[in-house]
């Protein structure tokens, strides 16, 4: 230092006050500051990374059980289906309305099967004897009625008619409007328009399709009886299911006769007797009998034609 010149120690003495105020402005605390940050910021990273490798091994078995329950859920509801049926005691006629409000007339000895629930593509239902039915429309769920016998009719919101009694040789489907798509048991598809009838034969399984008075078909559900070239033995059998009544038919002639009538508040008797002017025809009531339960057997009426 002795040996400096004096402009040497000039500028050193300014080169040393540079170095103090750089040091004067560090801001220590503010670096401390920082430092914490960058330190707490990256522990967040690490826990969250941490904590997504957790959630991602938990989430393959959730998935998969939630797979499993779903999948249990749904197979039981179908396997589970719960049916509903509504029986019509002979000489008697029930309306009734539907899950979907399609609303059935039931027709005196019918029964009518249904699903509890509908579902989503389809509503079916099982029918034996005659139904009435008013189809609401839903142009996704086809509505469906089996018969028995394997015939099946399907609209998507109609008014029909069909009649598939046990003990009848025919079934008949009847359309007042809209169209009806009737599917016979060998798979052949009937078209009808409002106003047609057709009729399969059990026996021959043949159909056939006619222009039909569609009132005097579907008049039973307002408690009307009405024949149009109705034979007699048509006759009878609709009068044991609207009395409920047993009626033995004997056709000691072997003539038929057509008849056109409307009967509406006409007694059993009335309406025999009418039957009999226009024909050699004889009937009598046979008192009921006592059976072994203690109950009374059904009304007979004997009915010969001479």
């Amino acid at each position: 230092m002795e040996n400096m010149s004096p402009e040497s120690l000039l500028r050193k003495a300014q080169a040393l006050g540079d170095d103090i105020k750089e040091m004067e402005s560090i801001n220590v605390l503010g670096a401390y500051y920082q430092a914490q940050a960058k330190i707490k910021t990256n522990r967040r990273k690490n826990m969250y990374n941490q904590l997504m490798r957790y959630a991602a091994f938990l989430t393959i078995p959730l998935f998969l059980s939630s797979l499993i329950l779903g999948y249990l859920y749904f197979s039981g509801t179908e396997t589970d289906e719960k049916y509903a049926e509504v029986v019509t005691a002979t000489g008697s006629v029930i309306r009734y309305e539907l899950p979907d409000h399609s609303v059935v007339w039931l027709n005196a000895g019918s029964t009518l099967r249904y699903p509890t629930t509908f579902k989503k593509d389809n509503r079916l239902v099982e029918l034996k004897g005659e139904a009435y039915f008013e189809v609401q429309a839903d142009k996704e769920r086809p509505f469906y009625v089996n018969t028995p016998n394997g015939l099946s009719v399907y609209v998507y919101g109609t008014q029909f008619n069909v009649a598939a009694y046990e003990d009848d040789n025919y079934i008949e489907t009847v359309l007042e409007k809209g169209k009806v798509n009737v599917i016979t048991p060998n798979q052949e598809t009937i078209v009808l328009a409002p106003g047609e009838q057709l009729l399969y034969d059990k026996q021959s399984q043949k159909s056939k399709k006619n222009k039909v008075d569609v009132y005097g078909k579907i008049a039973w559900k307002d408690g009307k009886l009405i024949f149009r070239n109705a034979s007699l033995e048509e006759i009878l059998k609709r009068l044991e299911r609207h009395f409920n009544v047993e009626i033995q038919f004997n056709n000691r002639s072997g003539k038929e006769y057509k008849y056109r009538a409307t009967f509406r508040t006409e007694t059993l008797s009335q309406i025999l007797d009418y039957l009999a002017r226009s024909a050699d025809l004889k009937w009598k009531i046979e008192e009921p009998q006592q059976q072994a339960d203690d109950t009374l057997s059904k009304t007979k009426i004997r009915v010969d034609l001479y």
